[in-house]
């Protein structure tokens, strides 16, 4: 009886092993576990979840950016997006969600990967993904960007094309360390150029405007970082960043050309431009900048701050 006891207790044993040791696992939250505040995340439209801010950013990191890049670029975005969560928790700032202070819709908020997602992506890299990941958020645990006396807005995009873009000329609120500089960084990113086309049809119905309005549209103006400010179309100025919604182009730094019943749109990066562009962070990272050094390319004159709650520290130090 003791020896069937005795190889039944070795198969359990065996068993559990596997499951832990295997490859493709999820991380066991006891090993892996960063803590952080337990902030309330709208998962789902009506589902919410509470969660430790820094393991939470772990799966907002690997949604956002690319586990291929570079640590430094890593532990930029890290910041990045930890000063967007802490922006709308107090006593930075308030919810976004009237139950939540983000959610996992990055049309609203920030993207957020699932274990299974990142499983299914990685492959047979998910655990080297995973670590590396998560060494970018460890590394700077709790840190997050102050101008003078408020968290930083933090917003960022895949590729600027070479130039950023002003805060003011995107959305409302103008920003002083928001503004359009040069960004030779990201030359190299497969997103640096773009091309749309569509039939003069097409373009005109999601205007919605006539197809001879199209043959003499012309700008009216440029943003600060090249993009199209106001297009004129059929005695109508529309916004360049609206108009990139309506055609669906990469971004608003596009021109166009009209050949027989179609018209092809050529664009420059990928995203709104603002703040930090993250194949630029990547190519600085390859560079040989740090983290500090991107993150005061991209948002100038801001500084690092460690949030309430973490053990204190001088992270000028770190």
């Amino acid at each position: 009886m003791r020896l069937k006891m005795f190889f039944l207790f070795i198969v359990v044993l065996l068993s559990l092993l596997w499951v832990v040791c295997r490859p493709d696992s999820p991380p066991m939250a006891s090993d892996e576990a960063l803590g952080g505040p337990l902030i309330p995340v709208e998962k789902a439209p009506g589902q919410i979840m509470e969660a430790p801010l820094e393991d939470f950013l772990i799966q907002v990191l690997a949604a956002e950016m690319p586990a291929a890049f570079h640590p430094a670029a890593l532990q930029a975005q890290a910041v990045a997006a930890r000063t967007y969560i802490a922006a709308h928790l107090p006593p930075y700032g308030a919810y976004r969600h009237p139950q939540a202070a983000v959610c996992c819709d990055p049309g609203h908020c920030q993207a957020y990967a699932s274990l299974e997602t990142l499983q299914a992506d990685w492959g047979d890299a998910y655990a080297e993904n995973w670590q590396k990941i998560r060494q970018a958020v460890a590394a700077t645990a709790g840190q997050i960007l102050f101008y003078e006396e408020n968290v930083a807005e933090t917003p960022y995009h895949s590729c600027c094309g070479g130039s950023t873009e002003a805060a003011g000329a995107c959305w409302s609120q103008a920003l002083p360390y928001l503004q359009a500089h040069a960004c030779p960084y990201c030359a190299r990113s497969p997103k640096l150029a773009g091309s749309r086309v569509l039939s003069l049809e097409q373009a005109a119905q999601a205007v919605p405007c006539g197809k001879e309005d199209l043959l003499h549209m012309a700008a009216v103006s440029h943003t600060p970082g090249g993009r199209i400010g106001f297009l004129r179309i059929g005695g109508k100025n529309y916004r360049g960043t609206e108009l990139r919604q309506i055609w669906q182009l990469p971004s608003a730094a596009f021109t166009w050309l009209i050949q027989g019943d179609h018209i092809a749109f050529l664009s420059l990066g990928y995203g709104h431009g603002v703040g930090l562009c993250q194949y630029g962070a990547d190519g600085m990272a390859a560079a040989g900048k740090t983290y500090r050094q991107i993150l005061d390319f991209y948002y100038p004159g801001c500084r690092l701050w460690q949030m309430d709650g973490y053990a204190q520290y001088a992270t000028e130090d770190r």
